[in-house]
């Protein structure tokens, strides 16, 4: 929303209606025909794709600003994944016919958003060509990504990561299996790279856990 015109925006946003969402509900489900799209005004929320055989992994986190639903709105076919509120979630809900109104009216701002669904796509295939790395560059780079988009600052030079993930999300973020994500924790612990309490990670040190994260391949 953000690389939208102030004008544009403000016309998107006044045809849709202010919705709320709680910690874990449902806002599109996979699968599902898509008749509207969500801005979120507040929250996170957790992007997740399901195989055939029920297994569930997570592909990315968005809040406020984000676009979510767009892809069925934009192109007329079921929601290619599930999203879920993590913690309270505020969103404005806007139907196919009224996009389709504001596409008309601002084809430049359609523009725009088409080319940040393009954006999403790199940024997934970008993620996907990490998997060359090890598992705790992976890691690293999944946290200090948190951080850098979602963490609060404090005055100490700490960041918390505000996010009720589980080590096993962690782990699905990053392509790691728990035991594995676990240990990689416990390491960047004992360095004094991060402080992990309950659904909760505060990075200490943001430099060296970039460092970590960007480490060429070997």
């Amino acid at each position: 929303m953000a690389a939208l015109a102030d004008d544009a925006c403000e016309s998107l946003l006044a045809r849709g209606v202010n919705v709320s969402f709680r910690n874990r509900d449902v806002i599109v489900r996979q699968g599902e025909a898509g008749d509207s799209l969500y801005v979120l005004t507040g929250g996170v929320v957790k992007v997740t794709v399901s195989a055939e055989n029920g297994t569930e992994t997570i592909l990315a986190l968005r809040s406020r600003g984000d676009l979510i639903g767009e892809f069925a709105v934009m192109d007329d076919k079921p929601r290619v994944a599930t999203a879920r509120a993590v913690g309270a979630v505020g969103a404005i809900r806007i139907g196919r016919p009224d996009f389709d109104a504001f596409g008309r009216r601002h084809p430049a701002a359609r523009e725009t958003l088409t080319r940040s669904l393009l954006a999403k796509m790199r940024a997934s295939t970008d993620w996907y060509a990490q998997r060359a790395r090890s598992a705790r560059e992976r890691l690293a780079r999944a946290l200090y990504d948190l951080a850098a988009d979602y963490g609060d600052a404090e005055r100490d030079g700490s960041v918390i990561i505000p996010l009720e993930l589980t080590q096993s999300e962690m782990g699905e973020l990053a392509g790691t299996a728990v035991s594995t994500t676990e240990r990689i924790l416990a390491g960047l612990r004992e360095e004094g790279v991060i402080v992990t309490g309950y659904k909760e990670i505060t990075v200490r040190d943001m430099a060296r856990l970039r460092k970590i994260a960007v480490t060429p391949p070997k």
